[in-house]
């Protein structure tokens, strides 16, 4: 009788866990058109964040295509970095209100990490012996969750990249 009552609890328990919508909810799933739109909305608020944070700065900024901005800290002498180089740099990340995220000395073949898409095309704008400083809006960087440690989700970041060599 007794294992006949924990195979009905465990039983009550499984159903309980099933992957079903939270009935209390009153949202419907929104459209393409929908996300399409909050994404754009998304893109443009953090652009006017940059824009307000540029504007404040004594330095000079540049935008990739992508959304990417940076400013050259200091020119390298050495080659250029590709896909497929390994990198061996020293960085800096912050949130944009200055929060320090992490730092350290870093190697990473370029394009074949997991290091977000705003910093392995900023290395790529790089040569050896260069100093850049890049503001890297979520989209391209760690997206709407964060990294589920220092990062929160949406997070614009600025790193500090300086190129020690590449091999």
């Amino acid at each position: 009788m007794r294992l006949a009552a924990y195979i009905a609890v465990i039983a009550v328990i499984a159903a309980g866990c099933q992957n079903k919508p939270d009935s209390r909810s009153k949202a419907s799933p929104r459209t393409e058109a929908e996300l399409i739109e909050l994404n754009r909305s998304l893109i443009t608020q953090d652009r006017n964040t940059i824009n307000d944070y540029i504007s404040k700065s004594d330095r000079s900024f540049s935008e990739t295509s992508t959304g990417l901005w940076y400013s050259i800290l200091g020119h390298g002498t050495g080659p250029a970095v590709k896909t497929g180089d390994n990198v061996n740099f020293d960085y800096e990340c912050t949130l944009l209100n200055g929060n320090p995220c992490y730092s350290g000395t870093q190697t990473i073949r370029v394009g074949y990490t997991d290091a977000g898409s705003g910093v392995t095309e900023g290395l790529q704008m790089m040569q050896e012996g260069s100093d850049y400083l890049f503001i890297v809006p979520p989209y391209l960087a760690f997206g709407l969750t964060g990294d589920g440690a220092k990062i929160p989700g949406r997070a614009i970041l600025i790193y500090r990249i300086r190129i020690r060599d590449i091999k």
